[in-house]
C-alpha cells in the first residue's frame, strides 16, 4: 500500500506542476510579447489564475499529502534512520 501511495502522489504532483506550469495562468492580451503591443506594458499585474491553475496546486497538495501519509512510519522500520 506504501508503494502505491508513493507512486499516485508523485503522479499528482508531477502532474500538477505541469499543469500549473504551462495552463496555470494567463494575462488577458495573451503572450507577453502580444501585451506590449496591445497594453504599453508586460500587463503582469493583471495576470489572472485559470481553473488548470486551481486544479494544479490541488493536485500538488493532495500528491505531497500522500507522499508525506506514505513515509509517516517510515522510521519505524528503519530503526529510527
Amino acid at each position: 500500500m506504501r508503494i502505491f501511495l508513493w507512486l499516485v502522489g508523485g503522479l499528482s504532483v508531477g502532474a500538477g506542476i505541469v499543469s500549473i506550469a504551462l495552463f496555470g495562468f494567463q494575462q488577458p492580451a495573451g503572450d507577453v510579447a502580444t501585451s506590449f503591443a496591445i497594453y504599453g506594458y508586460d500587463a503582469l499585474p493583471d495576470l489572472q489564475i485559470m481553473p488548470l491553475g486551481y486544479a494544479g496546486f490541488l493536485m500538488v497538495l493532495t500528491g505531497a499529502a500522500l507522499m508525506i501519509r506514505s513515509n509517516a512510519t517510515a522510521w519505524k522500520e528503519t530503526g529510527g534512520y
